[in-house]
């Protein structure tokens, strides 16, 4: 994509339409689900990395315009366990389902319990990383290149932070107005 920030293509994807038409976008959901899985499956190769879990459901209800994805450090020493629950630090990233942009945000926990119990963070704007985090760098350049290899634009929350046009509205659990870019390309409604 060439403008993440283009009136058109932010007007399409606040009403939950992708704003491209051609590579897997042509094919509609489908396509789309399936280069993402591509993508999650070229991730989990990583020399140094691999992926933790994948959300290609939509929280369970509703709908999400963005595919969730929690990398992790392959050696294992960054997840924990702890009286019958697993701890899991990882990399979030999004991947947007209306165009081929992604964000990757500051490291974050995931933990998971008995009887399928569990926690994790919704991603939100304040928590896409600009460069690599602190102790990340190695795993933070991988997943860029893994982005890069497939076409995907990484975006930076200086790009996502800018408003959106005048009047554009988005329906998203996520974030409140004034709405940004990156309300338009990752919102979530139940």
């Amino acid at each position: 994509m060439s403008d993440p920030t283009d009136p058109a293509a932010l007007r399409y994807a606040a009403a939950d339409q992708p704003a491209i038409g051609d590579g897997s976008w042509a094919g509609g959901p489908v396509a789309v689900e399936g280069f993402y899985r591509w993508i999650v499956a070229d991730l989990g190769r990583m020399p140094a990395l691999t992926v933790h879990e994948a959300g290609f459901g939509h929280y369970g209800s509703g709908y999400a315009s963005f595919v969730a994805v929690l990398v992790t450090r392959r050696d294992g020493s960054a997840r924990r366990s702890q009286d019958g629950w697993t701890h899991v630090e990882g990399l979030p990233l999004a991947l947007c389902r209306l165009a081929p942009l992604a964000a990757i945000f500051h490291p974050a926990v995931h933990s998971s319990g008995p009887s399928g119990a569990g926690s994790r963070d919704f991603p939100v704007l304040d928590r896409v990383a600009a460069a690599a985090p602190e102790g990340w760098g190695q795993e933070f350049r991988q997943v860029a290149a893994v982005l890069e290899r497939h076409d995907i634009t990484l975006l930076d929350p200086a790009t996502l932070g800018r408003p959106l046009p005048a009047g554009l509205q988005v329906e998203t659990f996520l974030g409140n107005p004034p709405y940004t870019v990156f309300d338009a390309w990752f919102h979530w409604t139940d």
